[in-house]
């Protein structure tokens, strides 16, 4: 497995801020796959906003040393896409592929991140 932080290792928050890890309940690495999978709730926070704090988990690079993701990928629309919806509404499971930081990043609206090396 590779080399992640305690807090990917353990998938737990203990020891941890909401403002480091910004509702990722879990993180890990399957090797079957060759993905990172983190599991999130969008209703703490903006799917974008997370999908930048999964890459800095993973890569243990800071906020500043990434690339800006709405260089990559609206990120307005990305948290209208996956993010959220008041109850009453279709419910359908919604996905948005993107590349960011060598990732491919599967991002689905039940909540989970796959980030493919």
């Amino acid at each position: 497995m590779p080399d992640l932080p305690e807090y990917g290792r353990n998938s737990s928050k203990e020891g941890s801020t909401e403002s480091d890890h910004l509702s990722i309940n879990s993180l890990t690495f399957d090797a079957e796959e060759g993905a990172y999978i983190a599991r999130f709730d969008s209703s703490d926070a903006l799917p974008s906003t997370i999908v930048v704090s999964v890459i800095t988990e993973i890569t243990g690079q800071s906020v500043t040393d990434l690339r800006p993701l709405y260089q990559i990928v609206d990120p307005d629309a990305l948290d209208r896409i996956v993010g959220n919806r008041p109850s009453g509404l279709h419910h359908s499971e919604r996905l948005v592929e993107f590349t960011y930081q060598d990732f491919n990043i599967r991002l689905l609206s039940s909540g989970v991140i796959k980030g493919l090396c």
